[in-house]
């Protein structure tokens, strides 16, 4: 069927010669005006921050801007609270997975810029929060503190608590705190 057909053209130089032709000043006529003024030495190049708000650059910069802005209000809207100053006591939550338990501790210190040190009576309610933000289980603990470093600990049943958040009352005055479970 194909016996008449060459397959293979002989690649004889004297054949067929290639012949390439270049005259710059014919190609530059034929191009465009920014290449025109590129090539005659018109065009300056952008510099400093004034690149971002070129007509190329200029919605890459904006699209920059609000991902960058986006991303610090998510992080700063979901960071939990671990630590706060509430009667001029400075607490700090935190809370670790060993063995089957999830052992949470709640440090109370007076704070520097505190007003008295008369003895505070502190209340705290311990919620452990599973995978789905449900409450697995709840504790209570109350201390009166006076001074120095003192803690609140309770544990869980390690039922795969993620978090763990408190609601602290202390002379009247109510804050939550919350702390992601160390693994």
């Amino acid at each position: 069927m194909f016996e008449d057909v060459d397959e293979i053209v002989p690649d004889d130089p004297a054949d067929k010669e290639l012949k390439f032709y270049y005259n710059r000043e014919e190609r530059i006529t034929k191009a465009p005006q920014l290449v025109k003024d590129y090539y005659a030495g018109k065009m300056k190049p952008v510099r400093g921050f004034r690149i971002f708000f070129t007509k190329q650059n200029r919605y890459i910069f904006f699209a920059l801007i609000f991902f960058v802005g986006a991303t610090w209000i998510y992080t700063g809207l979901n960071k939990t609270r671990a630590g706060t100053t509430l009667a001029g006591i400075n607490f700090e939550l935190t809370a670790f997975s060993y063995e089957e338990e999830v052992y949470v501790s709640l440090q109370m210190k007076r704070s520097k810029k505190a007003r008295s040190n008369a003895p505070v009576s502190v209340d705290a309610e311990f919620f452990a929060i599973d995978p789905n933000n449900q409450v697995g289980d709840k504790k209570k603990g109350n201390l009166v503190y006076d001074e120095g470093e003192k803690y609140i600990r309770t544990k869980f049943t390690d039922y795969d608590i993620i978090r763990v958040d408190v609601i602290l009352n202390a002379d009247g005055e109510e804050k939550e705190l919350s702390a992601e479970v160390k693994r």
